[in-house]
């Protein structure tokens, strides 16, 4: 798991860049033609592969506007959202992704986490590699990344971490103390307050919201 890799990094006193990545309308920017490809590719052929071209094909949109509607028009493109099939079908066509790095990837549905222990600046070198190569897969595949919501984390604990600086799509990826994924707050040394305290403000909120008295709040041991 990340947190057990980024644990196991930390104990060795050692850095791992942590960068995670957000893909920009990933659903929306799958092709029909090349997740055809793929499905091939991976051995489903056959009435299940036409199966799955006839659930995509034949799809139409149109926008809405004060109560009047646009002609409709064909997409090529997306996973249906809500579907029990799409983020299968997602996750089949972004899966090749590791292969094409060097660093360690895990993958939950759109949201991507590349990550790389870190002992000289010269390391860094093949992380940026490895963004350089993603962003190649991503013009191959039709899909995009988004810098301006991607984010670096340098995990350590040590007083002196090797400075980091990443690119993706010509912009410098932001670099931050702590940041969201898959639900958990994860910090540059590994601490649980930012996590804690979000959690607790969210809990005290939810207690507001439905009517607690202010005699009897909310009381989490956090020791």
């Amino acid at each position: 798991m990340l947190v057990d890799d980024l644990f196991k990094s930390v104990y060795k006193k050692k850095q791992t860049d942590l960068i995670l990545l957000d893909f920009s309308k990933a659903f929306d920017k799958v092709s029909h033609e090349k997740l055809a490809l793929k499905l091939h590719d991976y051995g489903i052929r056959g009435p299940a592969l036409k199966w799955v071209k006839e659930f995509l094909d034949n799809r139409h949109q149109s926008a809405i506007v004060n109560g009047s509607s646009s002609e409709p028009i064909p997409v090529s493109s997306g996973v249906p959202q809500g579907s029990m099939l799409g983020p299968l079908l997602f996750l089949i066509y972004v899966i090749d992704l590791p292969m094409n790095v060097k660093s360690k990837v895990r993958l939950f549905a759109d949201d991507t986490a590349l990550y790389l222990t870190i002992s000289t600046s010269s390391q860094s070198e093949i992380l940026q590699k490895d963004l350089d190569n993603l962003e190649r897969w991503s013009h191959k595949w039709d899909m995009e990344f988004n810098p301006s919501k991607c984010q670096v984390i340098p995990i350590t604990r040590s007083k002196n971490p090797i400075p980091t600086q990443y690119t993706l799509h010509n912009c410098i990826l932001e670099s931050v103390s702590s940041a969201k994924y898959l639900g958990v707050d994860i910090s540059s040394d590994l601490s649980w307050d930012t996590h804690i305290n979000r959690i607790s403000k969210k809990l005290s909120r939810t207690h507001i919201n439905f009517g607690a008295c202010a005699e009897d709040p909310i009381r989490l041991d956090l020791s």
